[in-house]
């Protein structure tokens, strides 16, 4: 049964971008312990890769590293409902619109938990847990 959501920054210091050895090893030791419960929205594929492709990583090299995330994860999609979701979130909650769009799609999807440095760390929105490794 998937309960959490992957945020972009967790997949982006796992890879080892952006961060010292402490946090690449903390966001790999999250994504290791959730693997059975967790799945990835398809933003934070598309972020990953945009982050990516900013350090100068080859085209090629992020589309193996994207696929084997899809490969291993369940990619959830957003929907029409999902950005109504978010913009009550932003107007709600006071998140980002981009926050408030995982934010939705884990409350659209039935999620527990965001793992992410983002957000409200520690506070729940609407059963949903913001969760960081850090």
């Amino acid at each position: 049964m998937i309960t959490t959501l992957v945020d972009t920054n967790i997949l982006v210091y796992a890879a080892g971008v952006n961060t010292d050895k402490a946090h690449q090893t903390a966001a790999s030791n999250a994504l290791n312990e959730i693997r059975h419960v967790g799945a990835l929205p398809v933003q934070a594929l598309s972020e990953f890769a945009a982050v990516l492709l900013r350090h100068n990583r080859p085209a090629d090299v992020i589309l193996h590293d994207v696929e084997a995330l899809a490969g291993t994860w369940p990619v959830l999609h957003p929907t029409a409902r999902t950005v109504a979701e978010a913009l009550a979130g932003v107007k709600d909650h006071q998140l980002s619109f981009w926050d408030a769009m995982l934010w939705a799609i884990a409350v659209e999807h039935g999620l527990s938990a965001i793992l992410s440095e983002d957000g409200p760390t520690g506070h729940s929105i609407h059963g949903v847990q913001y969760v960081s490794p850090f």
